[in-house]
């Protein structure tokens, strides 16, 4: 698997593909050659991973963001076509996003996920090493993706400080340390079955993580970790 930036018009159209099979979207909720394209000139970036034969995998998208004077990354899509999964190419995209941003002297990426996917969540904090102390309620509204079932777009804020301890360390391989709770909240551990098989308790579930986790962020605890044995959010007082 080769990772590179986007380069041509025809992989940003590429990538344009990818979201409509990986997301089953309308065309309203895609981010076209144009958008990305003018990203990547701002100073974003459009990563791809290709297989040896050329097929592209996949790929990370991620723009150009300030705030109180810091220069950052914003990463708004990764996605990994399903004949790819399980092979660590979101994790490479993601590894190798960090690199690229390095080296453009960005020392922070963040990004949004539905808190919950507990597969998304293991990714994003244990596997990464990134955080999270902010809850986005409907943060883009009801979409026309089948993954969203119609229910409001909640998301977590995560923030991947590039060069903490805890990166560095995942980024070598090393494993990570365990982190003791000061709080934790369980998510279900099937989400998407549960939406289908039964809507209204998934409703009352999304609303009960909601409000356990803005309570929790509310009095300065911030999501360190995941435990995947429990699909609970690990919450601590400090950052480790």
């Amino acid at each position: 698997m080769r990772i590179r930036e986007a380069t041509s018009h025809q992989d940003l159209d590429e990538v344009t593909r990818i979201q409509r099979e990986v997301w089953n979207v309308a065309d309203i909720d895609i981010a076209g050659r144009i958008q990305l394209r003018a990203s990547q000139h701002a100073g974003g970036s459009v990563l791809i991973a290709e297989a040896d034969d050329g097929v592209m995998a996949g790929f990370a998208y991620a723009f150009p963001a300030g705030e109180h004077g810091e220069a950052f990354w914003h990463s708004d899509m990764l996605a990994v076509r399903p004949a790819f999964r399980g092979g660590r190419v979101g994790q490479a995209l993601k590894w190798a996003q960090r690199e690229h941003a390095l080296r453009k002297g960005i020392r922070r990426i963040t990004w949004t996920f539905d808190p919950m996917q507990a597969g998304n969540a293991n990714l994003n904090l244990e596997l990464l090493g990134a955080s999270s102390r902010e809850y986005l309620s409907d943060f883009y509204g009801v979409t026309s993706s089948d993954l969203h079932h119609g229910l409001p777009t909640d998301r977590l804020l995560a923030s991947w400080d590039l060069e903490s301890p805890r990166v560095v360390a995942l980024a070598r391989g090393d494993e990570r340390a365990p982190v003791k709770a000061d709080l934790t909240v369980s998510i279900p551990p099937a989400w998407n079955e549960l939406v289908r098989q039964e809507p209204e308790r998934a409703r009352d579930e999304q609303g009960r993580v909601e409000r356990e986790l803005k309570a929790a962020f509310s009095s300065g605890l911030v999501i360190t970790g995941f435990d995947k044995a429990t699909t609970s959010y690990i919450l601590t007082r400090e950052h480790p």
